[in-house]
């Protein structure tokens, strides 16, 4: 199991998130053209922690190299590039490390398409809180975002993610390039959702309507939740 150098990604969030983060899988060649899994942890303000590039033939097919990576991620959110390939390769690993499958991720993973939607449904939320007390006849000023985000032209995949975040595809062997491209877009991400719940600290009527502000997007912040709380018999 190689170590590999840590990226610092993102500011801290708005809100102090006390979870151990988030972790970003991929399968793919590494600098010798073998097989490998790459394993990032990411912090909840959207920093690199530790990272590991494995074979895969000692990750899926020995058991002490498969329960160290369950280890790595038994209490974090995970997630990839292609998020639905999460389930197949933690259940790879759930059998190799010789528990049973009880698809105890399922709770576990995000989306990072779904991410920014919930980004941009949030910025909706806002001005329209905004836009109805405009109408109350308060004088307040209408919400300036540094970025916009069509909510009718949002990213499909993780390329197009990639793409609209301004993020170059990280260098390296193939398995480390996505890997690392994924957590730098993980990292933007934090940066974008703590931009929007900035919000209700400068405006108290909207975080009256809206509540506090939070650390991740919804369905993200409950993987973090959830996982942090879990604890496999290994």
């Amino acid at each position: 199991m190689t170590d590999v150098a840590k990226v610092e990604l993102a500011e801290e969030p708005i809100v102090a998130l006390w979870a151990p983060g988030s972790a970003v899988l991929a399968l793919g060649e590494d600098a010798d053209g073998a097989a490998a899994l790459a394993l990032w942890q990411i912090s909840p303000a959207g920093h690199a922690t530790g990272s590991w590039v494995v074979s895969q033939e000692a990750a899926f097919g020995d058991v002490n190299a498969a329960r160290r990576l369950i280890v790595s991620i038994e209490r974090r959110a995970i997630t990839a590039a292609d998020p639905d390939s999460v389930g197949t390769i933690v259940a790879r690993l759930t059998n190799a490390a010789g528990l049973d499958d009880d698809q105890w991720w399922n709770a576990h993973w995000f989306s990072l398409i779904d991410a920014l939607g919930k980004v941009v449904a949030r910025r909706a939320e806002f001005e329209a809180t905004v836009t109805a007390s405009k109408k109350d006849g308060k004088h307040v000023a209408a919400l300036q975002w540094a970025r916009d985000f069509p909510a009718d032209n949002l990213p499909r995949d993780f390329a197009q993610l990639r793409s609209l975040s301004g993020l170059a595809i990280a260098p390296g062997p193939a398995v480390v390039s996505e890997v690392l491209t994924v957590s730098r877009v993980l990292g933007w991400l934090v940066g974008v959702w703590a931009d929007v719940e900035q919000v209700k600290n400068r405006r108290r009527y909207v975080r009256d309507k809206h509540g506090a502000p939070e650390a991740l997007p919804p369905s993200w912040l409950a993987a973090v939740q959830t996982a942090s709380a879990t604890r496999l018999p290994l």
